[in-house]
């Protein structure tokens, strides 16, 4: 495993060369754990020249489809836009924050919803989300093992995406997400270029994991 890890900084290391942030890039984790985890991470770096078809979207579908659901009711939906109806993608990106002009250049965007109720009823599903978000995961992991740009943003207007697009009520828009392959650093703002290079950071296991009774205190 700490083999397959290393392989993975070789290529980060001759992909960067090239201002092409890599899609793999990995952080050194505490335990050994699937390369394909290790190395996700969201870049803002697009190729706009470059098309996805839609045929290799739908293995990102595919892979959430079959994420955990609940009694089997797989509340998660995806809007998908792209080339194929340039008006509605057009519709789509003009919801995005100022502060995500860099997803502009992505060939494909999505915007992952979760029906907050269940079928058949009006009582709430409170794990809605939870399930959205274990069928994100797997969109990403699929999209990282096929070599493209899976990049989620909270950064856009929910009332415009239910509004152009007639999202009923019962639909949560939890999130936005651009897909496309990598492309240079220099395409990205110059203030967030930095993100595309810095070491990859995250909490260590003893602020996560609590054991024998203790709670976290934040």
């Amino acid at each position: 495993m700490h083999f397959r890890i290393s392989l993975l900084w070789i290529i980060y290391y001759i992909i960067t060369m090239n201002n092409i942030p890599p899609v793999l890039r990995p952080a050194p984790p505490d335990a050994d754990i699937l390369p394909v985890v290790a190395a996700r991470w969201s870049s803002r770096a697009f190729d706009s020249s470059l098309p996805v078809a839609f045929e290799l979207m739908n293995k990102l579908f595919e892979a959430a489809r079959w994420a955990p659901s609940a009694a089997n009711n797989q509340p998660w939906r995806f809007l998908a836009f792209g080339p194929e109806n340039p008006d509605a993608l057009e519709k789509a990106r003009s919801s995005l924050a100022g502060g995500n002009a860099w997803a502009l250049a992505a060939p494909r965007l999505l915007f992952i919803l979760t029906r907050t109720d269940r079928p058949g009823s009006d009582k709430v599903n409170p794990r809605a989300m939870y399930e959205a978000g274990m069928a994100a995961v797997q969109m990403a992991l699929q999209a990282t093992g096929e070599g493209l740009v899976f990049h989620q943003m909270a950064g856009f207007s929910e009332e415009t995406v239910r509004k152009e697009f007639d999202v009923p009520e019962n639909f949560a828009i939890i999130t936005a997400a651009a897909v496309g392959w990598p492309g240079s650093v220099d395409t990205v703002p110059e203030n967030r270029r930095n993100l595309e290079t810095d070491i990859r950071e995250r909490r260590s296991l003893s602020e996560l994991v609590f054991t024998n009774g203790e709670v976290p205190a934040e």
